[in-house]
């Protein structure tokens, strides 16, 4: 149970904290922080999907 906690719970918490860094990142001047928006997109994405993936797994089975 405490995997899917962590699924569903902590996983899009983590991703909507991710795109909030990424708004903030892209906002600066400089291009580390721009290189550094992106890996927080990406990593945002991938706690954003994992979920869905889950839902889709466990609907396949």
């Amino acid at each position: 149970m405490a995997a899917l906690g962590f699924v569903f719970i902590t996983l899009p918490c983590l991703a909507i904290v991710n795109f909030t860094c990424f708004a903030a990142f892209r906002a600066q001047k400089h291009k580390a922080f721009k290189a550094l928006a992106y890996a927080c997109l990406s990593f945002g994405l991938a706690s954003a999907l994992v979920p869905a993936g889950v839902v889709v797994w466990a609907s396949s089975l």
